[in-house]
């Protein structure tokens, strides 16, 4: 799942949580189980709290979860690994990604049901069936307001080298039938299309992208219905990319870049006072002369019935080795009822490699304001209080956000306690927070009298691993000294020892249980464990393989270890 636990009722649904509790039940051999996470949290963006009990076993994975959303929400979902299958039963987020996604865009089918996921060396195949429903998604509660049955069928096919061809097939009340092909050429240039009908409204795409060192261009074109939603349900911080795209930058010489670009947004959202459709016009460069950062843009956005034109300017150059200093200016041009300009003034001083403190003066609306913040980093403790700057389409009378930005991770004992500020499509500033531990259980329902045993080993090693693009990757087989763990569907693994040192990082290639085939591209050959509040997570990145590679990879894979990053 894409959060840390879902929440979902439906009216016709509920025999699905008893399903897959029956499922857990039904699996002795499952409750043997390895790991157990307990998390708890909530967001204010649609005031939602609850918490969940997450757990990772042999070829399973596990999550049963309530809160209030609107109501109290009870969840459930299993993922089972049989041979190179993947068995998905409960409350499930499916993934619809277009070949035409070159300016993001992919979104999540909230469902509950059961589905299956089958993996070939060229192909990937994944069916489910269930209900869906309107959904209002946000961290840890994803509440299903009103189901309808459907089915879904998606598919992915490598023709060759070059050319891999998609499907996505969702059969309800209203019909959604979406083919995409996908080209990759050797030079560095991508060509896309995609066509269809999603819930029953026609949508056709195409891109482009080409990328290299001094250059990145990408650009599409698409065209939908006024009712087309690519997973049938509205999105509350997605939006789609809509009639012509294009961004372009150029990086002549190291220190300077400089770019255009137009894009037009779509949002289908449940945001209450938000345009439907917006348009993005911009400019925008940087440089480094004399020691100093250099950077400016200009933005002309556009909403049904008015208009926007603004700008910022920025330099930012250290003083001394431990003082940095920013200067903003930000300017409204039109509409002439708020042109405005905001002068801002960062100062950052540089304590120690761990802390670091901030003042930010702001000059507006004939008002000076001072605000002070700043950093902390040690281990897995991160906390910080940082000055941002967004801006947003869909507010063209104030499309500049300021906010500080809120960063907390601090271990507390076995617990981690996490809370984070973020900036929504209306340029509302809202925030999350969550608390987790990890801990180990002995078998269950091995028949023995004693209870079973909770035990923490003191040192961890915690790590990720993601695709070139950072997109996780679920079911990476990574050897660590003799333990051999799985990758949730986050990306996230972990294991825990008795002792601090070193210990050798492998690839198990052979064992994954994901679908595609992979090669390094890079990886920490050691990991040292460490206390949990001490650890530094560690990252693998990997990188899907062609056809053509396939057979020579596969003589250098097995019992290879992880070379160091480049």
């Amino acid at each position: 799942m894409n959060a840390g636990w879902q929440c979902v009722t439906t009216r016709r649904g509920r025999l699905v949580p008893i399903l897959i509790v029956a499922a857990f039940v039904g699996w002795p051999a499952a409750l043997r189980a390895q790991v157990f996470e307990l998390q708890g949290g909530g967001s204010s963006l649609h005031q939602g709290y609850g918490g969940a009990l997450n757990v990772w076993g042999d070829r399973y994975e596990g999550n049963v979860g309530i809160g209030y959303l609107d109501g109290v929400r009870f969840s459930v979902f299993l993922k089972r690994l049989i041979g190179k299958d993947t068995l998905r039963l409960g409350n499930d987020a499916i993934p619809v990604r277009f070949a035409t996604d070159v300016f993001g865009g992919s979104q999540a089918l909230l469902a509950q049901g059961g589905g299956i996921r089958r993996a070939t060396k060229r192909s990937q195949l994944r069916a489910f069936v269930g209900a869906s429903a309107n959904a209002t998604p946000a961290p840890f509660v994803n509440a299903l307001r009103h189901d309808r049955i459907i089915g879904v069928v998606q598919g992915e096919r490598q023709l060759s080298p070059t050319v891999r061809t998609t499907t996505h097939a969702l059969f309800s009340t209203r019909q959604t039938v979406l083919q995409g092909v996908e080209w990759k050429l050797p030079n560095g240039i991508a060509l896309g299309s995609s066509a269809g009908i999603g819930g029953n409204q026609p949508y056709g795409a195409a891109s482009f992208s080409f990328s290299r060192e001094a250059v990145d261009v990408r650009a599409s074109y698409v065209g939908m219905g006024d009712r087309f939603r690519r997973t049938g349900v509205p999105s509350t911080v997605q939006s789609e990319a809509d009639r012509e795209n294009l961004l372009v930058t150029l990086r002549p010489a190291s220190g300077f870049s400089f770019g255009v670009g137009r894009q037009n947004f779509r949002q289908d959202s449940t945001l209450p006072g938000v345009a439907d459709r917006a348009t993005l016009n911009h400019a925008f460069g940087s440089a480094r002369l004399v020691g100093t950062n250099l950077s400016a843009g200009v933005f002309d956005s556009r909403t049904p019935g008015s208009r926007n034109l603004s700008s910022y300017v920025s330099a930012t150059r250290d003083l001394t080795r431990w003082l940095q200093t920013d200067v903003y200016v930000l300017q409204i041009w039109a509409p002439t009822t708020v042109k405005s300009t905001t002068p801002v003034v960062r100062l950052r001083e540089f304590i120690s490699p761990q802390l670091s403190l901030l003042q930010v003066v702001t000059h507006a609306n004939g008002r000076t304001s001072v605000v002070m913040g700043g950093a902390f980093a040690s281990g897995l403790t991160t906390l910080g209080l940082d000055y941002q700057v967004v801006h947003t389409p869909y507010r063209p009378t104030q499309p500049f956000v300021q906010t500080m930005a809120l960063s907390v991770r601090v271990p507390i004992g076995n617990y981690r306690v996490n809370a984070s500020s973020f900036v929504a499509a209306d340029g509302r500033v809202n925030y999350s927070g969550s608390a987790s531990t990890f801990f180990y259980a002995g078998d269950a329902l091995s028949g023995a009298s004693k209870p079973v045993e909770l035990r923490f080993e003191r040192f961890i090693v915690e790590g990720t691993v993601v695709d070139e693009s950072g997109a996780p990757v679920d079911g990476a087989a990574i050897a660590i000294g003799g333990t051999t763990v799985f990758t949730d569907s986050r990306g996230r693994f972990f294991v825990r020892g008795s002792r601090s040192r070193a210990v050798p990082v492998r690839v198990a290639f052979d064992e994954f249980i994901t679908d595609g085939q992979y090669e390094l591209v890079s990886a920490p050959p050691t990991a040292t464990p460490k206390r949990e509040r001490d650890i530094a997570p560690i990252r693998v990145v990997l990188r899907r393989l062609s056809p053509e590679r396939l057979q020579e990879a596969a003589r250098d894979r097995a019992g290879v270890p992880v070379p160091p990053n480049e």
